[in-house]
C-alpha cells in the first residue's frame, strides 16, 4: 500500500489551564510540574519547527514526565512518532490522550491514520469516523476516510468522502484524482475523466494524474487525447516507463505500429523485466507480420509471469499462426484456467 506522511506538526495551539494540584496515580502534580511541563513542551514544539524530530520527542517525552495527563503532549509526540514511523509507538500516544480525553477528535483521526496499513484495518475506519463524530472534520480527514474505503473496494463510500473533502477544499487536487480512481473502477469513465482534469488544473505536475487521464480517455476511445496526456507524464518525469507502455497502447489503437514499438522498446530500457510490455511487443510485431519476433516476446512474457493469462492467451494466437496447434491449445486452455473467459471459445474449438 501506498505510505502517507501527513505534515502538520507546526500548527499546534496550546490551552493549558493551570490549578494548583492535581492527582495523577495517587501522587500530586503540583503547580512546578505543570510549568515545567509546558516548557518542555514548547520547546519540543521548536525542535519540530526546526525540523529536529529526534530532540522534539526528548522534550515531549520529558513534558509527559512531568504531567502525565498532557493529552496534546500525547497528541503531539503521538504525531512525532509517526513521523519517525514509529508505529506502535505513535498508536500508544494516541490511545493514552483518548483516555484521557475519549471525545479528542483530532487524536482518534491520527491514530486511525496510523492504523491505515494495519491488520485489522477496520480499527482505521472505525477511529477515523469517531473525529468526525466529535467535530474533528478538516478535509484531510475525509480523504483519509475515502482512501481506506477506496482500497477496500468500497467504491461508492469512497466516492461520498472525497466529494467532501473537495466540498471543503477545492484545491484539494489528491481527492479529485482518487475520486477519479473510484469513479474509473465503476465504469464511469466520464466522471473519471472530469476528476482527473481537475486534479492537473490545481496541481499541473501531478504525474500519475495525467497517465490516468489518459487510461480512461483510451476506455473512451479518445487515442489522441489519451496520446496527449501520457507524452505529459512522459515530459514530467521521463523514467515513468508505465507512461510509455499506456502510449505505446494507445499508438497501437490508432494503427502505428512502429510508433508503438519504439514506446514499448523503452519501456524496456528502462525496466526489462515488464512483463506487459512482452506482451503488446509481441501483439505488436504479429500486426506487422513479424511472427517469429512476437513469438519471443510472448514467450518471455510468460516467464517472467507465469499468472498472466493474457500471455497464454496471445501466445496461444501466435503458435496457431506457426502451426503449433497443440501448443496454442495448451496455452488457451491456460489461459481460461487463469480466468480468461475469452479463452473458452478457442479451447472449445481444441476439443473438436
Amino acid at each position: 500500500m501506498r505510505k502517507f506522511r501527513l505534515h502538520f506538526f507546526l500548527f499546534f495551539l496550546v490551552f493549558i489551564i493551570f490549578s494548583e494540584t492535581i492527582q495523577v496515580c495517587g501522587q500530586d502534580i503540583s503547580l512546578q510540574h505543570k510549568k515545567n511541563a509546558q516548557t518542555a513542551y514548547n520547546k519540543g514544539i521548536q525542535s519540530i519547527g526546526e525540523d529536529s524530530y529526534w530532540v522534539a520527542l526528548e522534550y515531549l517525552s520529558a513534558a509527559l514526565d512531568y504531567n502525565p495527563r498532557f493529552e496534546m503532549g500525547y497528541l503531539t509526540r503521538g504525531k512525532v512518532n509517526l513521523y519517525l514511523d514509529n508505529t506502535d509507538e505513535a498508536v500508544q500516544d494516541f490511545t493514552m490522550a483518548l483516555e484521557l480525553n475519549g471525545n479528542f477528535g483530532e487524536a482518534y483521526f491520527y491514530r486511525g491514520y496510523a492504523l491505515l496499513t494495519e491488520d485489522p484495518p477496520d480499527q482505521a475506519d472505525t477511529d477515523i469516523s469517531a473525529a468526525l463524530v466529535n467535530g474533528f472534520k478538516e478535509p484531510y480527514v475525509y480523504y483519509y476516510r475515502g482512501l481506506y474505503r477506496l482500497l477496500n473496494d468500497d467504491l461508492t463510500g469512497a466516492i461520498l468522502d472525497f466529494t467532501e473533502a473537495v466540498e471543503s477544499d477545492d484545491d484539494y487536487a489528491l481527492a479529485y484524482h482518487d475520486r477519479g480512481t473510484a469513479k474509473r473502477l465503476l465504469g464511469d469513465y466520464q466522471g473519471a475523466a472530469y476528476d482527473y482534469r481537475q486534479a492537473v488544473d490545481r496541481k499541473p505536475d501531478f504525474t500519475l494524474a495525467y497517465n490516468n487521464m489518459g487510461s480512461v480517455k483510451i476506455k473512451l476511445g479518445n487515442f489522441q487525447g489519451a496520446i496527449d496526456d501520457f507524452t505529459v507524464a512522459i515530459n514530467l518525469d521521463n523514467a515513468f516507463y508505465r507512461a510509455y507502455n499506456n502510449r505505446g497502447s494507445a499508438k497501437f489503437q490508432m494503427g502505428d505500429y512502429q510508433g508503438a514499438l519504439e514506446d514499448f522498446n523503452k519501456v524496456l530500457e528502462l525496466n526489462e523485466d515488464y512483463a506487459p510490455a512482452y506482451i503488446n511487443i509481441g501483439n505488436t510485431q504479429t500486426k506487422l507480420n513479424n511472427i517469429d519476433e512476437a513469438a519471443m516476446h510472448l514467450a518471455r512474457a510468460v516467464e517472467l509471469n507465469d499468472s498472466s493469462g493474457i500471455a497464454y492467451l496471445n501466445r496461444g494466437f501466435i503458435r496457431e499462426l506457426m502451426g503449433d496447434l497443440t501448443g496454442a491449445c495448451e496455452d488457451w486452455s491456460k489461459a481460461l484456467e487463469l480466468g480468461v473467459e475469452e479463452a473458452s471459445e478457442y479451447v472449445s474449438e481444441c476439443d473438436q
